[in-house]
């Protein structure tokens, strides 16, 4: 899901803080271009082990949806992990870009037909939108994003359609854990990332390395 102009902004006068964010941003995604595609790989494999390993654990199997997303190169791939948590009898779905930077969700099976967005250059999935009070209980939302601090605070790539999303999950479903899908090095020192009252942290990110919790009281759902 992940592309430069998915983020692109057309304010004309910047804050300082959109500023700040905009050149973590530039820093962020010139750090995934320089990941070969043989580390790509790797940290696919590794990533979707530590969440079918987590998933396991919790034993959540046949009681709620997980949501997921289509990943785009570079991004921390998502290609090993959707067959394999279909494989393992989990109920999937990824988002679809809707006006008004909303998301719906459709449900994912190998082989499904995909199409280019005409909101985002992005790759989303043929078939019937569903928005997330229709799926719920959701057991793990994947998220993505360019990076989060070690107090769950996400940067992502500055389209708002994850930070509208998340704030109404937190309403509707406040107990849905919220990880995030990162490469190691993209979980930040805490305060990294300028966060408002209005963005919705994340209980933590899945990384190559393992799961990492949040340095939050809420981060207990990840277990």
């Amino acid at each position: 899901m992940d592309s430069s102009a998915y983020g692109a902004t057309s304010s004309p006068r910047p804050t300082p803080s959109s500023q700040v964010k905009e050149e973590l941003r530039r820093t962020l995604r010139g750090r995934r271009l320089r990941v070969s595609h043989p580390e790509q790989e790797t940290a696919a494999t590794a990533l979707a082990k530590h969440v079918l390993t987590w998933l396991e654990a919790g034993d959540v199997r046949g009681t709620g949806y997980i949501a997921s997303y289509l990943s785009a190169t570079p991004e921390p791939g998502t290609g090993m992990l959707l067959p394999a948590l279909v494989e393992a009898g989990y109920d999937v779905v990824v988002p679809v870009c809707e006006p008004q930077y909303q998301l719906s969700w459709v449900h994912w099976e190998a082989g499904i037909e995909l199409a280019r967005s005409p909101r985002a250059p992005l790759w989303e999935p043929v078939g019937e939108r569903r928005h997330f009070t229709a799926l719920m209980p959701l057991r793990l939302v994947l998220v993505p994003g360019l990076g989060m601090d070690e107090l769950g605070n996400r940067i992502g790539q500055g389209g708002g359609y994850y930070d509208r999303f998340l704030a109404q999950l937190v309403l509707e479903q406040p107990d849905a854990t919220r990880l995030g899908y990162l490469y190691d090095e993209e979980v930040l020192p805490a305060g990294s990332v300028e966060a408002t009252p209005l963005d919705m942290p994340l209980h933590g990110a899945f990384t190559p390395s393992g799961l990492y919790q949040a340095a939050r009281r809420h981060s207990s759902p990840a277990g």
